[in-house]
């Protein structure tokens, strides 16, 4: 299937194979390649501030002024608008600060937070326990996906559906309607997530069902099963912290100053990540076509526009480099993105600057399966 004519770019095609990851490295200054702890930790304190302040804004600030507003008026509407707005912009703000955080969290998981194993496990360990995020497994799952990325057969995130040639005939006529797809993009950006990570919804299939919490899954190693424990244990740890502040502040305050931002973290991690990997554009691999250079560059860097980006850490517009070497440091990336990597890749450097709603969905409405049989797969419809 051909793009739609709203994408001005062609397929993507695969890279040549003379175009290694050492061939694209030796081209870019060896600066860029070194973490800096006290940089990285900078940004932290950044974020965390502005978590802070969000809260602090909140309280003292956006609150009192809403009561005081609502009683002078003292319309039972008025009022609950009110505070509609003010808690919406609350709970929208401090998800995106929190997923500035879990960022950060990421990059101690690729080791690009700091030169030091410990430093990152240590960051990453309390900072993703604290998004109830397990940490070690998420790490390794996302290890394996930035090895095998569009690898028909090992990669382990956003897997499209397979389906044969005469399957694919078949379905040329179905489409699902409209609202259907908007169901189903609801339910990506809000279960998504915790689905991934319970069920390993959109993940490869294994002869039992994978998930992330038991050091058994066949998601991990045995080598690896001490990891995913410890990951276990920050969760456990961060569930008894919200469960004492449930008892001691009430359910409905943990819900409204944690759950829900929470909740906009989950929407952001989805939203990003099945953008970066479905669009029309992109090719996925059988095991013969497949190398690590063609995996890394069937990868899309979405703009966002300025201020998400910055809140972001430029994770969703420097996707591409971030996949060629993901121990480079994320305040890095964006620059050799766009000093860098679009003059060396060239026609193979995939983008795309259009409003976050069209993409996502003319992304869910095209990028419906594959036929694998095909060598070099593109989504069709």
């Amino acid at each position: 299937m051909a793009p739609t004519k709203s994408i001005a770019k062609q397929l993507q095609g695969a890279a040549p194979e003379s175009m290694t990851i050492g061939t694209i490295r030796e081209k870019i200054p060896a600066h860029y390649f070194k973490q800096n702890t006290f940089k990285s930790f900078l940004y932290l304190c950044r974020d965390v501030l502005q978590s802070i302040v969000t809260v602090a804004l909140m309280w003292y600030a956006v609150l009192p002024a809403t009561a005081a507003v609502t009683a002078s008026i003292n319309n039972a509407y008025f009022t609950a608008a009110a505070y509609f707005v003010a808690w919406n912009t609350f709970w929208f703000v401090q998800g995106l600060n929190w997923t500035g955080i879990w960022v950060l969290a990421h990059e101690c998981g690729h080791r690009a937070f700091s030169p030091s194993v410990w430093v990152n496990d240590a960051f990453g360990l309390v900072l993703h326990s604290a998004l109830l995020v397990p940490y070690h497994s998420w790490r390794i799952s996302h290890g394996n996906h930035h090895k095998h990325t569009n690898h028909l057969e090992a990669d382990t995130v956003f897997v499209p559906e397979k389906v044969s040639s005469a399957a694919a005939a078949a379905r040329e006529a179905l489409s699902e309607s409209p609202i259907v797809s908007l169901f189903y993009i609801i339910v990506m950006l809000t279960v998504g997530w915790p689905g991934y990570l319970l069920l390993n919804m959109t993940g490869q299939m294994y002869e039992r069902r994978a998930n992330h919490f038991e050091p058994s899954s066949p998601l991990f190693r045995v080598s690896e099963r001490t990891g995913v424990a410890i990951s276990d244990v920050g969760l456990m740890v961060m569930l008894g912290f919200l469960g004492v502040m449930a008892s001691t502040f009430g359910v409905s305050n943990v819900i409204f100053w944690y759950g829900i931002p929470y909740l906009w973290v989950n929407f952001w991690l989805v939203l990003i990540t099945y953008l970066q990997h479905s669009d029309v554009r992109i090719p996925h691999y059988s095991p013969d076509k497949w190398n690590f250079v063609r995996g890394a560059l069937s990868t899309v860097d979405r703009d966002f526009g300025a201020p998400l980006n910055w809140w972001l850490h430029h994770i969703n517009d420097s996707h591409v480099v971030h996949h060629l070497f993901s121990t480079m440091p994320f305040y890095n990336a964006i620059e050799v993105t766009r000093k860098h990597i679009k003059p060396i890749v060239g026609e193979y450097y995939v983008e795309d600057a259009r409003p976050i709603v069209v993409s996502l969905w003319e992304s869910w409405r095209n990028c419906r399966y594959i036929v694998p049989s095909e060598g070099i797969a593109y989504f069709k419809r």
